[in-house]
């Protein structure tokens, strides 16, 4: 076995740790971080996929009223959170990725946080009509 000067062994030592570490990094995400305010009421929560459900109003320039499942990447905000309440928070939107955060409690009576649906009211009312 030849000798290796310290010198050339540090090179290649660099160069494996250097190349190594090239392929763990998460690539720059290509889509802009798109922001968009919520008013809700939490429904239920999943603990163990960190996720609300949430009644909201209209998000504008992104969907109307409905009750849909949000992701929440803080867990002390994910922590904070409890059915019932009442919440306004930012959606973030990146690409397919869609999460909440920046979540500020509202007061609001029990029921009153968000007014119902008037289309899915309507909806409801009609299927009670007979024919």
């Amino acid at each position: 076995m030849r000798n290796v000067s310290p010198a050339r062994w540090f090179s290649l030592v660099l160069f494996t740790v250097l190349l190594g570490g090239c392929g763990s990094h998460e690539a720059a995400p290509t889509q802009p971080l798109q922001r968009f305010s919520l008013h809700g009421e939490i429904v239920r929560l999943d603990g163990q996929d960190k996720i609300a459900t949430i009644r909201h109003q209209k998000i504008e320039g992104f969907m109307e009223a409905m009750t849909m499942q949000f992701p929440v990447k803080d867990p002390q905000e994910f922590a904070g959170l409890h059915p019932a309440d009442c919440i306004n928070a930012t959606v973030f939107v990146q690409g397919d990725n869609i999460w909440i955060g920046e979540i500020a409690h509202q007061q609001a009576e029990p029921g009153a946080c968000v007014a119902p649906n008037p289309a899915a009211a309507e909806k409801s009312d009609d299927s009670k009509k007979k024919p």
